[in-house]
């Protein structure tokens, strides 16, 4: 029976390294999976993924009804389709980013969940796991292995982006699979090793 994991975290976080990790246990245990993230890399995604890195000026509304867009596109042209292959779909960030990175206040987070309902109606994920690494580690990884940052990655902006995670899947938490991964003094094998038994693969 097919699954959809979603990984979610602060940029340097590592959820895009244990989001591939998590593909090649599928596949050395012959489980068909299907990877993918978002932005996506279709056009939308690649649209939004420029905005992000400041390659045009787009206001905060304007990148959230644009990753609301890109969550719908994609969930209808990729997930959807490879959950009914009966295929495991992990997919690095979703719709939490959405209500984390463009809800900036009250207001407009409303108008996010709104924006995000069509995708939150048509497939919530069965599991979603939440990287949890301190800010001052992720900015630290993130000077020392990236040439270029986006818009979002500076030390005030993931600290206030953690809040937000939190305080989103505290919301969140009665309708849907939100687990946290703690991460304080773990190995990249031992935080995987935990994603395994919260998954009880």
């Amino acid at each position: 029976m097919s699954k959809f994991f979603v990984i979610e975290g602060l940029d340097g976080s590592g959820k895009t390294t244990q989001a591939r990790r998590l593909a090649e246990w599928f596949a050395a245990n012959n489980k068909p999976c299907f990877t993918t993230r978002q932005p996506s890399d279709d056009k939308i995604g690649e649209l939004a993924r420029a905005a992000t890195y400041g390659v045009f000026p787009a206001e905060n509304e304007t990148l959230a009804l644009l990753f609301a867009a890109e969550h719908y596109q994609h969930y209808c042209g990729k997930i959807a389709p490879a959950l009914n292959r009966g295929e495991y779909v992990i997919c690095d960030r979703y719709y939490y980013s959405n209500f984390v990175y463009q809800g900036i206040d009250a207001p407009t987070l409303q108008r996010i969940f709104s924006y995000n309902q069509a995708v939150m109606t048509a497939k919530k994920p069965d599991a979603v796991l939440f990287i949890d690494v301190s800010p001052d580690e992720c900015m630290r990884r993130i000077n020392e292995s990236r040439a270029q940052t986006s818009i979002f990655e500076a030390l005030d902006k993931l600290t206030l982006q953690r809040e937000r995670f939190l305080s989103i899947f505290k919301h969140l938490g009665e309708t849907e699979n939100i687990i946290t991964i703690q991460t304080e003094n773990l190995n990249e094998d031992s935080v995987f090793d935990k994603i395994l038994e919260a998954l009880q693969l």
